[in-house]
């Protein structure tokens, strides 16, 4: 048989010449012709070469589809973008700011913070679309700019986000894997189950072998930021020295290691990324590759360029039951891609066997769910979709963390150099475990827009920080239409709940790393803030932090748009199983699944997910046992 090959957008690997890639396209033509019916976007069952379909090729999509082809069953990926694993924007972890900004990959979603225009109109990296068609970023756009809200990147290409990310790999504390499991009854959720799910994926790179609670022989590489400069002399070492000095900790504490009381252990860590010793970008694409490259010939097929628009579904069940979806075919179909040219596609119906999973994301699995009938009901009237279930929790309760920094510029340029490592502060009011995730270097970052970041020179450092946990939870992901190309409406209804007490969280945070970045002294300080408090030795008032920390607030780390509960719950829109309530033959396996953000930065987490994801579905595709 044949080893992988590209064909007019299609990645395959070797499978059955009755089988073939091309060939199922045809049937799927055949079947569109001969089957479809009106009544709810019912279509005729009809056999397949697939058991299994994934729409998405990220961190809960990608690993699964190459689990389930391992374990033997013919599986497709459908991913809208290109496979680019061999650009170097993207395989070289330290260039995700250019991979961030590649249009090659780029998902251009503009969303609001909260439904207050006046509040929304102060965000001082606010986009605009100027007259001419480029962009403008500010607070005073040139005359007949169209306001487009507050930039917010996603990646499709082979690999999904998890291609232009920062890479962290940092896990949730137990608490949040057991609030999973105690609101289901479901104890597979339990943190004490869950740790395997990470070792299994794992290959731990910085530690010695057999060190406890880590993996090491599976697809993930992950490392920390070369621990060497602490050894020499410089600014930068001077700087981190410092911050040990305030905060406790070390540059190779292992930020992962299953400890009684890892949750609240705080001070200085290793950062630990999804990276080789090389720094090569490892996870998602690699994995993928791996499988399709494998002698084994696993029957894994990828097919790219693909934009999903509808989930098909039996016209012969009593109830609901996933048996394919409908496929726009084409280079940069979706409207948020910055090279889209009004093209509608090629339309194909492609059908599974066994079941079809939903792994597009916070932002496009609601939206192709809503798109295909599954959703708040009156909603899809509103733009004459058919209901198929009502599910009123279909892109509710969209969360993410709150994110800041202090970012303030040396009294002289920084010698030295060094990648970030982590800081983990449980601040004064903080509820039961740690709750900031900080990364220190000499850098900066300030959120999104096009062209991000502000680079301030050879003086520039940063403590950035995700404020995890926050006590709101009130975003949404709404249809605009029910054209499958637009992206939807997206508001993030930050700060609805707890404002105070996270904003005092937030600034508790900042004054703990002003304090650690201002230790070294002279003659590298005093340093001149940028932000949260302006100035040299200023005097801010901590309601005009607060205020800054509210407005300024970014964010890139979306979840819970599908989120894992009862059934009795009328907001849950899947069981512990990954399975749609009240269809069948459909999950979704992303970071929409999680009922709130996990940790501080869910990718490795959804790793974590599609392995758990994977034993669920192997087990129901094997049967009861006797």
């Amino acid at each position: 048989m044949p080893g992988p090959t590209l064909v007019s957008g299609l990645v395959k690997s070797a499978i059955p010449p009755k089988h073939t890639a091309i060939q199922s396209f045809r049937m799927a033509g055949q079947l569109f012709a001969a089957g479809v019916f009106a009544l709810a976007g019912a279509v005729a069952r009809a056999a397949s070469p697939y058991d299994y379909i994934i729409v998405g090729s990220g961190p809960g999509g990608a690993p699964l589809a190459a689990n389930l082809a391992r374990a033997g069953y013919p599986t497709l990926l459908l991913e809208a973008g290109d496979d680019l694993g061999n650009n170097k924007n993207y395989s070289e972890m330290v260039n995700f700011n250019l991979a961030a900004n590649d249009e090659k990959s780029r998902w251009d979603f503009f969303v609001k913070h909260s439904s207050d225009e006046e509040r929304e109109a102060k965000y001082e990296h606010t986009t605009w679309r100027k007259p001419d068609g480029s962009f403008y970023v500010g607070l005073d756009p040139p005359e007949d700019s169209e306001r487009l809200g507050i930039y917010y990147p996603r990646s499709a290409t082979l690999g999904g986000c998890a291609m232009h990310n920062g890479g962290v790999c940092n896990l949730p504390s137990d608490d949040d894997w057991n609030a999973i499991a105690e609101s289901t009854g479901d104890d597979t959720w339990l943190a004490k189950n869950m740790r395997q799910y990470f070792e299994r994926i794992e290959t731990a790179q910085y530690l010695p072998a057999g060190t406890p609670g880590h993996g090491y022989s599976g697809y993930l590489n992950v490392t920390i930021s070369d621990p060497g400069f602490m050894q020499q002399s410089s600014d930068i070492q001077q700087i981190a020295s410092g911050i040990i000095s305030v905060l406790g900790g070390g540059v190779t504490r292992d930020i992962n290691a299953p400890d009684p009381d890892r949750d609240n252990s705080t001070g200085v860590f290793g950062l630990a990324s999804h990276a080789d010793l090389n720094g090569h970008r490892v996870g998602t694409n690699t994995y993928i590759r791996s499988t399709l490259d494998d002698p084994a010939e696993y029957p894994l097929t990828v097919q790219l360029q693909s934009l999903v628009s509808k989930i098909l579904f039996a016209e012969d069940a009593e109830e609901p039951t996933a048996i394919g979806v409908e496929v726009l075919r084409g280079q940069s179909l979706y409207k948020a891609d910055p090279r889209y040219n009004n093209s509608k596609g090629e339309v194909e119906r492609i059908f599974a066997n066994k079941e079809v999973i939903i792994a597009g994301g916070a932002f496009n699995s609601p939206q192709l769910l809503k798109l295909s009938g599954i959703g708040p009901a009156e909603e899809l009237e509103k733009f004459d979709i058919p209901v198929v279930k009502d599910l009123p929790g279909v892109g509710e309760k969209l969360a993410d963390n709150y994110e800041g920094g202090v970012l303030a510029l040396a009294s002289k340029p920084l010698n030295g150099s060094s990648g970030p490592f982590a800081v983990l502060l449980k601040t004064p009011t903080a509820r039961k475990n740690r709750n900031i995730y900080g990364w220190c270097k000499s850098f900066s970052f300030e959120g999104f827009w096009p062209g991000f970041p502000t680079e301030y020179g050879p003086s520039e450092y940063e403590c950035a920080f995700v404020h995890m946990n926050p006590r709101s939870q009130a975003g949404y992901v709404h249809l605009r239409s029910s054209d499958p190309q637009e992206p939807p409406e997206i508001n993030f209804n930050f700060f609805e709940h707890g404002e105070d007490e996270d904003l005092t969280e937030m600034l508790d945070a900042a004054k703990m790393f002003r304090k650690a970045i201002t230790a070294v002294g002279a003659p590298i300080g005093p340093f001149n803030e940028k932000h949260p408090c302006p100035g040299i030795n200023q005097n801010c008032t901590d309601a005009a932090q607060k205020e800054f920390l509210k407005l300024q607030t970014y964010s890139h780390h979306a979840t819970s748009t599908c989120g894992i509960g009862p059934a009795e719950d009328k907001l849950a829109v899947l069981d512990s199983k990954f399975r749609v309530h009240g269809v069948k033959n459909l999950r979704v396996v992303d970071a929409s699944a999680f009922p709130f953000v996990p940790g501080a930065f869910p990718v490795c987490p959804v790793f974590m997910l599609s392995e758990k994801a994977t034993d669920d579905i192997l087990k129901d595709a094997k049967g009861p046992t006797s």
